[in-house]
Formats: structure tokens, sequence, C-alpha cells
């Protein structure tokens, strides 16, 4: 028969066995990026949600990423509404507040496509919430004709990586003709 202070010890050595296997939280951004994108993958949407949310808390400092984490956790939500239909609403609520903090994070210093980005789930916040789609067909387009002046030119480089900028602009412009089509189509004003 176990005593009370076997099954007290037997918890407590539990706790500290289980505290231990937990997962650390990446140093690095893509690895983070790669962890939730498996998470994602395995249907673990919470998991990855709460490993980029736990990475922003230990990287405050790392503003040129949070971005991309907001954005990311954001795309999560989406697909967790897309998946769980009773819950479609707060799933896109809670990723369009994280494309606000992404797009609030932005910091228009060379081509990046985060607005680009932003703009691509705000328009499919709009086609899974009606009672929304114009606000968020309305926010996608502003982003994607936010993000144009920052693609101009031919090339960019960065990180020893020379990006061409026109089919970026063509996505940004074929973007923005659907969502201004769906815009109307939804009689938004």
């Amino acid at each position: 028969m176990i005593t009370k202070i076997q099954f007290a010890a037997v918890l407590v050595l539990t706790s500290l066995l289980l505290a231990g296997c937990r997962p650390s939280v990446p140093q690095g951004a893509t690895e983070t990026i790669t962890r939730m994108t498996n998470y994602t993958r395995n249907g673990r949407y919470d998991a990855a949600i709460s490993l980029a949310q736990e990475w922003l808390k230990v990287h405050p400092e790392d503003v040129s990423h949070a971005p991309l984490m907001y954005g990311q956790i954001a795309f999560i939500y989406l697909s967790k509404a897309i998946k769980d239909r009773a819950h479609e609403d707060k799933g896109v609520q809670l990723a369009v507040a994280y494309f606000n903090r992404e797009l609030s994070a932005f910091h228009p210093t060379a081509p990046d496509v985060e607005l680009y980005e932003a703009g691509r789930g705000l328009e499919a916040a709009g086609r899974l919430s009606p009672g929304n789609s114009c606000e968020y067909f309305g926010r996608a387009v502003k982003a994607f004709e936010d993000e144009a002046p920052f693609v101009q030119g031919d090339t960019f480089t960065a990180y020893g990586k020379t990006i061409e900028l026109a089919p970026i602009r063509q996505d940004i412009e074929k973007s923005l003709k659907r969502t201004k089509a769906e815009f109307a189509k939804a009689g938004c004003k």
C-alpha cells in the first residue's frame, strides 16, 4: 500500500520530469516558424500558437521578427477556424487581432511582403466572416495598396540574395484586383 508521503513524492517527481520534457522555446525565429509549421500540419494549432506567443515573450527586443510571428499566429487562427466551423467566428476575430498587431509592428525600411501577407489574411477573413466582410476586404485592399511602393524597381538584395520584384508586384496587383471584386460583390461601399 502506498502512503500519502510516497504518493506525494511520486507526484512531485512526475511533475519535475514532465516539466523537464517540455520543449524549450527556440532561440531563432526560423526554428520557431519550422516548429510552428510542423505543429500546424499535425493539427496542433494551439501548440503552434503557444510556441509563437512564448517566443514573443522571450524575445521582446526582436522587433524585426515580431510582425512575422504575429502574421503566422493569425494564419494559424484562420486555419483553425476553417477546421472548426463551430468556432469559426472566434477564430476569424483572433486572426484579425493578430493581423492588426502585424500591421502595427510593420517597419517600412525595405521591400518586404508583410503588408501583402496581412492583406491576403484579411481577404481570407472577409470570405470567412460574412458579417464583417466589407471591413476585412476594405482593409485588405488598403494593405495591398500600401505594399506597392515598397516593391518598386527591378530587384532588391538582402542577406546575399537578390530578389526579382516584378513577380511580387504582379501578385500584389492580382490580389488587389481580386479583393476589389470581392468587395464590390459583397455590396460594400
